[in-house]
């Protein structure tokens, strides 16, 4: 939760996540293979919610919230949680680095990491979903047609997006193609990496990661400067030209 420290009133939020372990164009954007991604997947995260509340959104807080996540509070916090704990899927107690962090525009690409400092978009993705298909009760067959030892394989580190998965061996076990799961609703791909040399480490070509060196107070002056002057600029010229 993000704070107004003039006011103590709330800004804004944001989550970080596990990744998705089957995100084909992030792992053709970074490059690596199955044996790279599960010994530096760990060292990623995701955004799954970010933005700002009234009256902070009005005047584009949430780019303020995404510009949070370069904050070197994050960082110092991802690894004071996982310092000392051992990875369920490896056994390993991997180096407590957050090197990259991703996310997902809900409706395609999104305002708020358009021209915004060290996001970048990427790509879409392809466009598959399991809304139309679980919200209509369509769920209840397939949990009949995949064997109960795959359809109880949704704990952590069984694999990759549980519900997909089951989807697509139920629907081959009732002779439908998998292409029913693509919906044309493709989502923007973004990427904010915080080491200068992300890419090495993520590919195990480097083990001690180079900081890009952000500054709280540099990146809130960065977004009052590009994004609230000229904002309030162009409100009180409107002004003047109404009156």
């Amino acid at each position: 939760m993000v704070f107004d420290r003039y006011n103590d009133k709330l800004i804004g939020i944001f989550g970080l996540s596990d990744p998705i372990i089957g995100l084909g164009i992030r792992d053709r954007f970074i490059g690596w293979t199955k044996e790279q991604k599960l010994q530096r997947l760990y060292n990623c995260m995701t955004a799954y919610i970010l933005g700002s509340v009234l009256p902070y959104n009005l005047v584009l807080g949430s780019k303020l919230i995404a510009l949070c996540l370069m904050f070197p509070e994050v960082r110092k916090a991802f690894h004071d949680k996982y310092k000392d704990r051992v990875s369920l899927i490896s056994g390993q107690n991997k180096k407590a680095h957050l090197i990259y962090i991703d996310t997902l525009g809900a409706f395609g690409k999104s305002a708020i990491y358009t021209r915004l400092m060290n996001w970048k978009f990427i790509d879409y993705t392809k466009g598959q979903s399991h809304l139309h298909i679980t919200a209509n009760g369509s769920w209840e067959l397939i949990k009949q047609v995949v064997p109960d030892y795959i359809f109880d394989s949704y704990k952590f580190g069984q694999g990759a997006n549980w519900k997909m998965r089951i989807l697509k061996i139920g629907l081959r076990e009732l002779g439908f193609s998998e292409d029913i799961l693509s919906i044309g609703w493709q989502r923007g791909y973004y990427n904010c990496p915080l080491a200068n040399n992300w890419q090495e480490y993520l590919l195990g070509k480097s083990n001690k990661p180079i900081w890009k060196n952000f500054k709280k107070s540099e990146l809130v002056e960065y977004w009052k400067n590009r994004w609230i002057i000229p904002r309030l600029e162009k409100l009180e010229n409107n002004l003047d030209d109404f009156n």
